[in-house]
């Protein structure tokens, strides 16, 4: 996964030769992680901004608020890094603006851009808390919209990439997008495991089914998108043999499974009725104001969906790794059949119009 040059070309079912036609790939490691933290980043300002609305975790908001911009701008650095020109960081922002119109690319520089704005402003806000609700409520709302969208835009971008015909499937934005939300439910459940009182409890409570739902639509959309892989074109034959191959593949169905597994346990258990069931002592706790208080998750629980949490968030990498590594495979090789023609140049990709 992630070779800089070509590995020795294997057969993977295709009954014809196979020929390394492109030695370099379109991109490396550092776009793998560039993607990785924009999904972070993307879907954790987005569980934040839904979060503000209710006004009751504002430990949360002061925790998540620095990741989330963090996160921003290690996406920025890795996609500057792989330009090889970070100085582009600052001018990609106005360039891209004349080319939104016809580039994923350039949409996509600037959703991470109003990204990192809103959550730099949001971050500003609650950590100084600002009085006015309206003006917080205000950032958090635009961060998480453009959140939700720079979390997508890369699903949309590589399935409308031309020259990588693996990469071209409607399911794409769908398995992108739930796997924002299960980084960004993990990255929630981490924090909330650190924050304390009653919002640290319903913060876990309320993470570890998001984190249960957020894996189940992880799972249904790997699925998805593996059914629909048009088997009959080569080079999509080529790259899903080879997705099949890789073990970081499996690792990544694995730790997914056993997220939704020990998180399912913590969703059932967070149910009231169920917790006072097993723990009778709940019955009749009352906070101070007269309302019933929430119910801890029991101690051993709290720290096994911690580790689910964390499997969660390689999950995620994995996952936009696995897609963007498996799509260059048959980008850098391909098989020679009667039927087509094969050159030493490489595939052009046009789809983009514009790379910044």
């Amino acid at each position: 996964m992630g070779l800089f040059t070509a590995p020795t070309p294997q057969p993977y079912g295709v009954q014809s030769p196979i020929i390394q036609i492109n030695q370099y790939p379109v991109w490396g490691e550092e776009v793998a992680l560039a993607l990785y933290f924009t999904e972070v980043a993307g879907m954790l300002m987005a569980i934040l901004g839904v979060l503000e609305y209710t006004g009751k975790y504002p430990s949360m908001a002061k925790k998540g608020g620095p990741v989330a911009f963090v996160s921003t701008i290690l996406a920025f650095a890795f996609f500057a890094y792989d330009l090889g020109r970070p100085l582009a960081g600052v001018s990609a922002p106005l360039e891209a603006l004349a080319n939104f119109y016809n580039s994923w690319m350039a949409r996509g520089i600037i959703f991470v851009s109003g990204l990192l704005l809103f959550s730099l402003l949001y971050t500003i806000s609650v950590l100084f808390s600002v009085k006015k609700v309206w003006l917080r409520v205000t950032f958090a709302t635009l961060g998480m919209l453009f959140g939700l969208f720079s979390t997508v835009y890369s699903g949309f971008e590589l399935a409308a990439t031309t020259g990588i015909p693996f990469w071209n499937n409607a399911g794409l934005p769908v398995l992108f997008l739930a796997g924002g939300v299960f980084v960004g439910a993990g990255i929630g459940y981490v924090l909330a495991f650190f924050t304390k009182g009653d919002e640290g409890v319903m913060a876990r409570r309320l993470m570890a089914k998001l984190l249960a739902f957020s894996g189940i639509a992880e799972l249904v959309s790997w699925f998805l998108f593996l059914a629909t892989v048009n088997y009959i074109n080569v080079f999509d034959e080529v790259a899903y043999d080879y997705l099949l191959s890789q073990a970081t593949f499996y690792a990544d169905l694995i730790l997914s499974g056993l997220a939704v597994l020990i998180s399912g346990v913590g969703y059932l258990f967070s149910g009231p009725y169920l917790a006072v069931l097993f723990n009778p002592s709940l019955k009749g706790q009352k906070a101070l104001g007269g309302e019933t208080k929430p119910a801890d998750l029991p101690s051993a629980l709290k720290y096994a969906i911690l580790v689910a949490a964390i499997f969660a968030i390689v999950a995620a990498f994995l996952t936009r790794a696995d897609i963007l590594f498996a799509g260059q495979y048959a980008y850098q090789t391909a098989p020679q059949t009667p039927f087509q023609i094969v050159s030493n140049q490489p595939i052009p990709i046009g789809s983009f119009g514009w790379r910044g």
